[in-house]
């Protein structure tokens, strides 16, 4: 029987930058829970931007975001990775020599960014429901920081990012997140130690947890689940992880995921 539900958003869930859930999964996720199932929003976003989105749901579900730096439940941090500031003011310094990349640091909610791509920061207040503070300079904040992400313009980041990736592999936790987005955060982290994290935390084993999935920084997270699903849409790698693929994102994959489990004798 599953007990745990740990799921990707942009991609997975719903089309990326999406405001709002369906309400269908909004009523399926609810039910899910009501049967006594935990369930965990694994996410790049940060947790205000989660908690906007889950709205309707918000303070019954837990939150696995900055891609599983941060933990937590409605206004209650359960566990937090944070970046070392000097390593991460080198790699701010690095990463800003990539041509056309923006990029952005996270603390425990707000994003801050030191841009003026004023285009870049309104599509993320606007569609990821952001808090974004500009400062003159990310590298001069005293702040603790989670993950730092980077944004390219080309929309190509898996070649944008590759010799950079190189440099930094085996000093930081590294992953694209589509075509856009490149996330730096603490070596070791990523979100299938979130779910680990979740597994210990509500005693619940691989064997009773389901994941989903579509991107590089889903894998670990598909390989720590038994029950392992890859939207229609996922990147190969992604589907090569999973166990299972379903159907697309735009197609309601994880939906007709969820709504199977309903449908099952408990």
């Amino acid at each position: 029987m599953i007990r745990l539900i740990v799921t990707d958003i942009d991609g997975t869930l719903v089309k990326d930058g999406s405001r709002t859930l369906p309400a269908e999964l909004v009523d399926t996720i609810g039910a899910l829970m009501d049967r006594g199932v935990h369930f965990v929003a694994a996410s790049g976003r940060s947790q205000i931007s989660t908690q906007r989105l889950f709205d309707p749901l918000k303070e019954r579900i837990c939150y696995a975001t900055c891609n599983g730096a941060l933990m937590g439940r409605y206004q209650e941090l359960l566990f937090a990775e944070s970046l070392e500031r000097k390593l991460l003011n080198e790699i701010l310094a690095d990463v800003r020599s990539v041509k056309g990349t923006v990029p952005f640091l996270t603390g425990a909610g707000i994003m801050y960014a030191d841009s003026d791509e004023e285009e870049v920061i309104r599509w993320l207040r606007e569609g990821y429901q952001e808090d974004i503070v500009q400062v003159e300079d990310m590298s001069l904040m005293p702040d603790e920081f989670v993950k730092l992400s980077v944004y390219d313009k080309k929309h190509r980041s898996g070649e944008t990012f590759l010799s950079f990736c190189e440099k930094w592999k085996g000093v930081v936790s590294l992953s694209t997140a589509g075509a856009m987005w490149l996330d730096i955060y603490k070596l070791g982290v990523n979100k299938g130690t979130a779910l680990r994290w979740f597994q210990k935390f509500f005693g619940v084993t691989g064997e009773e947890t389901l994941a989903l999935g579509d991107q590089q920084n889903d894998v670990e997270m598909l390989k720590a689940a038994r029950h392992s699903y890859a939207v229609g849409n996922a990147i190969p790698e992604a589907k090569r992880a999973a166990r299972y693929v379903t159907e697309s994102c735009e197609d309601g994959g994880a939906l007709k995921v969820f709504r199977s489990l309903l449908e099952e004798k408990w």
